[in-house]
């Protein structure tokens, strides 16, 4: 299987299999039934109300043709289809897509899928399984489960610490257990789906509630609270 090597901002190096063609057309289909669904639903309300017509069909069609765009931008890179066949958008560069990636991808879906095959014939033909949009987002499409994580600590949830081991965070023995599970939870997240939005937030937070400088990455701090907290709990 196809994988993509992706390096993080936190300077992590982590690889996830490339989506494949059939896993990409498939949840694109379950997305358009669903577009398809709306638009029925919505034309046939319409008409209830007398309120049929060129102007109203064209609305409709629109808002459903915006589903995909708002699904990816409010569900992290994923429609109802790539929920389903567990595959998502990620940046190549590790960072979190912005709003114009994703619409980037969205206006190019015309070219990428209503040119016959150009779309299909681009992800099987570049490295990283990329359409059109995709190249020009700087995204790619990937499965959730992520292969491996290259020098992203493999103890990251344990449940002790070496014996010489001297603590970097002083603070990490004020954090308490709901705070120590919301982190465990936050680092996972980021290990098998590339969401980085939750280590972002708990790292802000915990910065802020115990006045902590650091200038560690959000994933190596995040590491060595828990490994430093452990220290201190055990002791």
């Amino acid at each position: 299987m196809q994988a993509v090597s992706i390096q993080t901002t936190q300077n992590i190096q982590l690889e996830y299999p490339i989506a494949g063609i059939a896993d990409r057309l498939l949840a694109f289909a379950i997305d358009l039934c669903i577009m398809l669904g709306f638009f029925l639903l919505f034309n046939f309300i319409s008409r209830l109300l007398g309120l049929g017509g060129l102007a109203v069909n064209l609305t409709l069609v629109v808002a459903a043709y915006l589903y995909r765009l708002v699904a990816e931008v409010f569900f992290n890179g994923q429609t109802a289809g790539k929920v389903a066949l567990r595959i998502k958008v990620v940046k190549l560069d590790g960072s979190t897509p912005s709003f114009a990636a994703y619409f980037l991808r969205w206006l190019l879906e015309v070219i990428d899928f209503l040119i016959v095959g150009l779309g299909v014939v681009f992800i099987i033909l570049t490295k990283r399984g990329q359409r059109v949009g995709d190249l020009l987002a700087g995204t790619t499409v990937v499965k959730i489960k992520k292969i491996t994580s290259t020098n992203l600590q493999n103890k990251v949830l344990m449940d002790k610490v070496d014996e010489a081991y001297e603590p970097q965070i002083f603070e990490a023995a004020n954090i308490n257990d709901a705070e120590v599970r919301l982190i465990k939870d936050a680092l996972r997240a980021f290990k098998n789906d590339a969401n980085q939005k939750p280590i972002t937030l708990i790292e802000r937070k915990i910065k802020e509630k115990y006045n902590i400088q650091s200038d560690l990455p959000t994933v190596k701090f995040l590491y060595t609270l828990l490994r430093d907290h452990t220290y201190y709990v055990t002791k």
